[in-house]
């Protein structure tokens, strides 16, 4: 499981869809997690701090498990378009659970909430930083320094290059060519 960075619960669209976006950092992806507004609202809440006077059922899930001792929580499959998650007790025995209760649940005992890189892989994607903000109001705040004249962005795309088998006389020799024929 990877940890992803939870970035809160946004409403998109004119049908006002909630989507609890979900980040996996070290490739700068998003996984959008589409919950009902009961889960929507719930998340958003707890991710604010509030606590009921009473538990809720969360909580119940939350403070029974934490006797048991929760080992890994988080998505790890999905099936016809349908993510799953699943909660793992320190003695192997693994709980089916919907994302959002996995989510809240993890928030309720403050542990890392993670999905697996097969899913990460197939349903994570990249997104522009203005298309975030347009969209889903989100912003990751790390465009800092733009690529172009960043000296490790270069040198790790020349590497690549290398490792491709194409080096710059290749390229220069191709600029020249299609110089030549004009």
């Amino acid at each position: 499981m990877i940890p992803v960075e939870f970035h809160g619960v946004h409403s998109t669209g004119p049908e006002n869809f909630y989507c609890v976006v979900l980040r996996w950092a070290q490739r700068n992806r998003v996984l959008p997690l589409w919950v009902s507004p009961l889960a929507a609202a719930e998340i958003e809440a707890r991710a604010a701090g509030y606590e009921p006077r009473r538990p809720g059922t969360v909580d119940l899930l939350a403070e029974t498990l934490r006797g048991a001792g929760v080992a890994d929580i988080g998505i790890t499959s999905a099936f016809e378009g349908v993510f799953v998650a699943t909660i793992t007790l320190h003695d192997g025995t693994e709980l089916d659970a919907r994302p959002s209760d996995a989510l809240m649940v993890a928030q309720a005992l403050e542990l890392p909430f993670g999905v697996s890189e097969d899913v990460l892989t197939q349903f994570s994607f990249f997104a522009a930083d203005d298309a975030l903000a347009e969209y889903l109001h989100v912003s990751f705040g790390e465009a800092e320094e733009p690529i172009v004249g960043n000296a490790q962005a270069d040198a790790d795309f020349e590497r690549m290059m290398r490792e491709l088998g194409v080096s710059e006389e290749d390229l220069a020799g191709d600029a020249r060519d299609d110089n030549d024929e004009t």
